[in-house]
Parts: structure tokens; C-alpha cells; sequence
């Protein structure tokens, strides 16, 4: 299915699709599953890494990005509704990325069927904080663009290259749209919460992303970076292995009673 992007450590043999424990990884707004091809080999021999591939991008560029909640939730919700009966597995999102995933645990909840055994957040606020921020995807191009170099979070080539923001921008305009119309969904999720944040980040600042422990009956552990919003890429392995530390809690008896 394109909608998943599997990824393999040179250092080890590939994993097959389904064994062991998944990390499913979501990415940010315009961001696709490039931003996880190096994660497997810092993730433990046990754990596959599996991006999620959204249209507009990569081998799914020729489709329409998504564009509302209820459109991203059902194409996400029909995939996953089989995936998550294979096995343990986790989330793991990174600002949209983050939203995406807490409400695809919701509906997977809902719907009965076996929610993440872990959600991993990433530079996104809890649920209960309003955005510091004005919207971003309704910017005219020039300040969209000085924006996103305040952030850091796209090639200064990109930028700086017409042709290259005509390609990128509807489907970052369309992300950024779902991002910033996110209506969460009220309620605890039955299982733990880990919140990943910048220490420098003026979006999603740590005081923002504590709120993410009133939504978990199960648990909540949060865990700063030096940097801003995208310390994903700056301390790739510090965040992978934070988060590996984490997911031996779903396979490993004694530390999930601990």
C-alpha cells in the first residue's frame, strides 16, 4: 500500500513489514516519509519504523492532498483498522503529524478496535492550548515564505526557487490548513502519552505541550531538545532512541507494571 513507506537498516536485515513492535511515523505539514529513512537504524532490532505516506507527495504526488479532517481521518482510519490487529505497535507525529495521530487513536478507540500502545507527540501543543500563532495557510506567498524561514523547517533552496514552491505549496497550503482547523477531540486516550518538544521553540513551547498529560488515563512522560520547532532533524538520534526507550514499555511486561 503506498499510504506506508518501510525502511531498513544497512547495518541489519530488513524487517519484515509486520514483525515485532511498529512505529508508525506521521510527518509535518508538507513534510513526507523522507524524514524517517534514517530512524531504523537507531530503533532496536525488534522495532520497525513505517512512515505514513499522505497524498500530494513522494510515490502519492499525483493525488490530491487532503484537504478537511473527516477526509484525512477516513483514508487513515480504513488503513489502520487492519494494521492495528497485526501486532504491537505505536504512533509517532510530528506537529500535524502529532494532531493526525491523536485523532486517528480516538476513532480507532471508538470504533473498537486495539488503539497504539504508545502515542508519541511531537512540537505540538496539547490539546487544550490555543495556538500562539496566526494561521499560516491562509498567508500570502511572501510571507509564507519568511515565515517558514523563521522556522527552519524548509530547504532555504526550496524557498528561494519559484518552481520548486510551486510544486510544494498547494500540498503545504492544504496541510496547513488541517493543522490549523484542528477541533481535538475531547476525552483521556487509554494509553501513554510521551511529549517531545524544542526548548527553544516559540510555536509549540514545553508550558503548551504539558497539557498533553490530561489527555492519557495511562501515563505521561515529556522530554526537551536545544532547539526550535524542528529538532527532529538537528538530535535525530537523541529523539529516536528517547522514543525506543519508551516503546520497550509495550512488549516488556516488567517495565509496563513498573
Amino acid at each position: 500500500m503506498r499510504l506506508f513507506a518501510h525502511y531498513a537498516d544497512p547495518g541489519r536485515p530488513a524487517a519484515a513489514p509486520v514483525a515485532g513492535t511498529r512505529l508508525f511515523c506521521f510527518p509535518y505539514a508538507g513534510g513526507g516519509t523522507q524524514v524517517f529513512r534514517t530512524w531504523q537504524r537507531h530503533l532496536d532490532a525488534g522495532t520497525q519504523a513505517v512512515g505514513v505516506r499522505l497524498p500530494g507527495r513522494e510515490q502519492r504526488f499525483g493525488e490530491p492532498a487532503l484537504s478537511s479532517w473527516p477526509e484525512a481521518l477516513a483514508e487513515l482510519t480504513e488503513a489502520f483498522a487492519t494494521q492495528s490487529e497485526q501486532g504491537p505497535y505505536a504512533f509517532f507525529g510530528h506537529s500535524l503529524g502529532a494532531r493526525l495521530a491523536y485523532e486517528l487513536s480516538h476513532v480507532l478507540a471508538e470504533l473498537g478496535h486495539r488503539p497504539p500502545g504508545l502515542l508519541v507527540v511531537s512540537a505540538c501543543r496539547g490539546p487544550g492550548r490555543p495556538p500562539r500563532w496566526p494561521d499560516m495557510h491562509s498567508m500570502d506567498r511572501p510571507t509564507l515564505a519568511a515565515r517558514l524561514r523563521e522556522m527552519n523547517g524548509v530547504p532555504q533552496e526550496v524557498l528561494d526557487n519559484p518552481k520548486f514552491m510551486d510544486l510544494l505549496e498547494p500540498t503545504l497550503r492544504a496541510d496547513l490548513r488541517i493543522a490549523e482547523t484542528w477541533q481535538p477531540s475531547p476525552g483521556r486516550l487509554p494509553l501513554p502519552i510521551v511529549a517531545l518538544c524544542g526548548d527553544g521553540d516559540d510555536i509549540d513551547p514545553y508550558e503548551d505541550m504539558t497539557d498533553w498529560q490530561h489527555h492519557t488515563t495511562k501515563g505521561f512522560a515529556i522530554h526537551t531538545f536545544t532547539s526550535g520547532h524542528f529538532f527532529l532533524h538537528d538530535h535525530e538520534r537523541s529523539v529516536v532512541r528517547t522514543i525506543a526507550d519508551h516503546l520497550r514499555t509495550i512488549t516488556d511486561p516488567l517495565r509496563a507494571g513498573a
